[in-house]
């Protein structure tokens, strides 16, 4: 009579447990990055909100004496409480003519300028949020939330927010004198950010304002 040894296992059934294993660990990193990536877009989401709050605050004052060196913009808007958590550093675009803040989903490069006319004095500020992976998504998840609300209605009266990449640009939201609109986000993110993009990014673009 055979003998059967009822603590083995065959090799069929050592393959597949190993490839249960293999989903259930496939499956918890893909629940890992998804978490991961929440948890950077909420980060990039919070950094750019406080910018934009502290540029609300610092153009009540007089700024007159804000250096307009193109090469230190990032320097500048730390040391000028614009952006006070950035750590000013090179573009991961190759690009080393401007400085930049690293961000949890890419790179976020500041533009203050200051200048006169004959109706008053003027500042222009720009915000580019740029987004170096998952571009697309990140692009959707960014735009939807309620940036109308966020920033200032009166912030909001001599500005726009618009997408740029190498593809072209498209205006998202505007002030016309109505409330802010948003239209057709999905399309504009995959035209603007999908594949076949080397850059994808969000500007926030205040200029001609008087104070």
């Amino acid at each position: 009579m055979k003998k059967i040894n009822e603590l083995g296992r065959s090799m069929v059934e050592m393959l597949g447990v190993l490839a249960i294993i293999g989903v259930i660990s496939a499956g918890g990193l893909a629940g890992y990055s998804k978490a991961m990536y929440m948890y950077k877009m909420h980060n990039t989401i919070s950094f750019v909100s406080d910018a934009l709050v502290n540029y609300s605050l610092f153009v009540q004052r007089d700024i007159r004496d804000y250096p307009n060196d193109r090469t230190k913009m990032a320097e500048n808007a730390h040391n000028f409480t614009l952006l006070p958590d950035c750590v000013p550093q090179g573009s991961a675009l190759g690009d080393e003519t401007y400085q930049v803040c690293k961000a949890p989903l890419g790179e976020i490069y500041p533009r203050f300028f200051t200048s006169t006319s004959s109706e008053g004095y003027y500042h222009t500020y720009m915000l580019y949020v740029t987004f170096l992976k998952n571009r697309q998504q990140a692009c959707v998840d960014f735009l939807s939330k309620n940036w109308d609300r966020i920033v200032p209605e009166k912030v909001w009266r001599k500005g726009k927010m618009w997408l740029i990449s190498n593809q072209g640009e498209a205006v998202m939201y505007g002030s016309g004198g109505g409330s802010l609109s948003i239209t057709n986000l999905a399309g504009y993110c995959e035209t603007l950010c999908g594949e076949g993009n080397s850059f994808c990014s969000v500007v926030f673009d205040f200029t001609g304002v008087k104070y």
